[in-house]
């Protein structure tokens, strides 16, 4: 595995494909591996002061103070570079929409959000845009908006890996039932997971029963009762999909408190480091992790590249994807906090 630098900000190099160079939409699958070194220097800042914004889903969720993280980093690399980082303080998509459209009307050189319904902020990014404001989207598209680019995985296939790696512990003759849990119902993001999930669990595994998703509001202690009520009331239950980590951010063994370690198979996205423990403890068998702190480092770049007339970026950014099990959890850990601190 490459230094945690690399995994955390993903390739400076898929950052130089240019609107021609590159696919429109996502198509290359997510990488678990070790990640190129940049192709080149990003571009400096210009000397100009420019107010860019973040706005996250939410603010109460940890992977989205990563991206604060990273995006104050890139901020004081580049110089000259305010970070305004405001979302609503739960996954509220009303409050996002006036939050964006605040932004307009403050005048910002710049927005990056993670939507928590595409086709609700299509409105607000579009009016953005027009008002001459560059606006991207991470962690969540809106690809029906005139967003400037995207920068996250490919969910859909990202939702695959997660049915894979559940089958990988369950064996595709496995019968029984399997729970997906979710944040927000309709967030685009957790949509195309959950449907990716589904189709292999449905191609490959057909005797397993896949029950109705659940949801926890991206609130951790609503994810750990909402995994303990699936997990009392399913006593048939083989394994459990987490489209997000919530439940996980508690401390271990949260929602799998009385039960037996690795009796029920479960597979979670992101892996911040609340999750490593259910990793070693044999609770959580995979964690597929998302470059959060990227999300907010590159963001900020390639709105300076938009505000300046820097370099052109493609309409898809993938910034891939990295495989936590027990086998490596140990060395993700240490680099981990290496680079960012426990």
């Amino acid at each position: 595995m490459k230094r945690l630098a690399l995994l955390l900000l993903g390739s400076s190099a898929v950052l130089l494909c240019t609107l021609t160079g590159c696919p429109p939409k996502p198509s290359a699958t997510p990488t678990t591996g070790p990640v190129p070194g940049p192709a080149s220097e990003p571009l400096v800042a210009t000397g100009q002061e420019y107010e860019f914004a973040l706005v996250p889903k939410l603010l109460n969720n940890p992977v989205f103070k990563l991206s604060e993280q990273g995006a104050l980093a890139k901020a004081e690399e580049l110089g000259g570079i305010k970070v305004i980082y405001q979302g609503p303080q739960t996954a509220d998509t009303a409050k996002q929409v006036d939050l964006v459209d605040n932004l307009i009307r403050k005048g910002v050189d710049g927005i990056a959000i993670s939507c928590n319904e595409a086709g609700a902020l299509k409105g607000p990014i579009d009016r953005a845009v027009k008002a001459g404001i560059p606006t991207i989207t991470f962690d969540s598209d809106s690809p029906d908006s005139e967003r400037m680019a995207y920068y996250g995985i490919d969910n859909t296939k990202s939702g695959q890996k997660l049915g894979e790696l559940l089958l990988e512990h369950l064996g595709e003759d496995a019968q029984g039932e399997v729970a997906i849990l979710t944040g927000v119902l309709g967030a685009p993001n957790l949509e195309e997971r959950i449907e990716g999930a589904k189709d292999v669990l449905a191609q490959k595994a057909p005797e397993l029963t896949i029950l109705p998703t659940v949801a926890c509001d991206d609130d951790t202690q609503r994810g750990v009762t909402v995994v303990k009520d699936v997990l009392r009331s399913h006593p048939n239950l083989t394994g459990i999909i987490m489209v997000g980590g919530w439940p996980l951010f508690a401390k271990a063994p949260g929602p799998f408190e009385g039960h037996e370690p690795g009796k029920v198979a479960c597979i979670a996205f992101d892996a911040l480091p609340n999750e490593w423990d259910y990793v070693r403890e044999g609770y959580v068998q995979a964690l597929v992790a998302q470059r959060c702190f990227a999300w907010g480092y590159e963001s900020i770049q390639i709105l300076h590249d938009l505000a300046t007339g820097g370099r052109p970026h493609a309409a898809f950014i993938d910034s891939g994807l990295d495989i936590v099990t027990a086998e490596n959890v140990e060395e993700y850990a240490r680099e981990w906090e290496e680079k960012v601190g426990g």
